[in-house]
């Protein structure tokens, strides 16, 4: 997993249009982090509580998303894999620190929209989950 797809899924957020590719972005963005996440959490780092917290947040996030009914058919979640080792454990925190802030953004201005109250507990619950990544990165990170 390479630091870029960070940035591409935080693209695929800002183009999605309508719920259901809104949760589909988000839950792809939740996907992409999460290995970008595991690879940098090591228990001699000062940022490891964070980051710890940010990687458990990101599974139950993209968790959140899986049970919205209006989800699209979508793969299956893959395996955390490892990481390519771009970027160090600040960059990465700020990076998804701030995928994490439009992240909770899109799935908040998408929720009142949601007709389904699964889709709108869904969209509030993945918010939630983002929000606590962006509180846990973003004052351990250079934003």
């Amino acid at each position: 997993m390479q630091m870029n797809e960070i940035a591409a899924a935080a693209g695929r957020l800002q183009q999605a249009s309508g719920l259901a590719a809104i949760l589909d972005a988000a839950c792809g963005a939740f996907e992409d982090m999460l290995p970008v996440l595991w690879d940098r959490i090591d228990p001699g780092e000062p940022l490891f509580i964070a980051m710890l917290t940010a990687a458990t947040c990101a599974a139950d996030g993209r968790d959140a998303v899986l049970f919205a009914p209006s989800l699209p058919p979508h793969r299956r979640p893959a395996a955390p894999q490892a990481g390519s080792g771009q970027g160090s454990v600040d960059v990465v925190a700020g990076a998804v620190a701030g995928l994490c802030m439009l992240l909770a953004a899109r799935l908040a201005e998408a929720a009142p929209s949601a007709a389904d109250h699964g889709d709108r507990a869904a969209c509030h619950a993945a918010a939630r989950y983002a929000s606590q990544i962006h509180e846990a990165l973003a004052g351990a990170s250079p934003l």
